[in-house]
């Protein structure tokens, strides 16, 4: 007997629907080579602001082996934390993480994937024509139009780290007495 797969027919049958799996560029999120432990943990607290987590979402987080410290200690909660040296090592990990779509498929109802690297624009066609709802959260600096054009509408662009009525104090000036 020959199956189909249904991504929407595997995951009723595992119970598993609802679960989202953030997939994290940590590196590309703070728009720069060297994310201190404060930078990742602001990263953290924006991107859940932008899509909640719910009960038995996964996160995996990557970096260059260079900025596991900070990376380990600045993601606060469970994650799934993974470190690669070499050109785009961070990348190809998180590829790994996502490259078999239909495990994916299986697994979770959406992919959040944030990062603004050209390197998963193909990664987010395929997970969306498999059916799964991938939501791309943008860095402030570093989005590439191929991203761009894969998120389509499913883009979420994060407003400035520091508020406006924060930088708005910082522009008065005062006379001395």
């Amino acid at each position: 007997m020959d199956r189909q797969y249904s991504p929407s027919r595997a995951t009723k049958v595992r119970g598993l629907r609802g679960r989202t799996l953030y997939v994290v560029d940590l590196e590309n999120m703070a728009c720069t080579c060297e994310p201190s432990a404060g930078d990742v943990a602001r990263i953290r607290t924006r991107i859940h602001a932008a899509v909640e987590p719910g009960h038995g979402d996964h996160t995996v987080i990557a970096v260059s082996h260079h900025n596991a410290p900070a990376a380990y200690f600045g993601w606060t909660g469970s994650a799934q934390r993974l470190a690669r040296s070499g050109k785009d090592g961070a990348d190809t990990a998180l590829l790994e993480v996502i490259e078999d779509i239909l495990w994916v498929a299986a697994h979770y109802d959406q992919v959040v994937l944030a990062s603004g690297d050209h390197a998963f624009a193909y990664a987010v066609a395929a997970l969306k024509a498999a059916g799964i709802r991938v939501v791309v959260i943008s860095p402030d600096r570093g989005f590439s139009e191929q991203m761009r054009l894969a998120a389509g509408r499913d883009l979420v662009r994060l407003g400035p780290s520091i508020p406006s009525n924060v930088i708005a104090l910082f522009t008065e000036t005062k006379d001395a007495v």
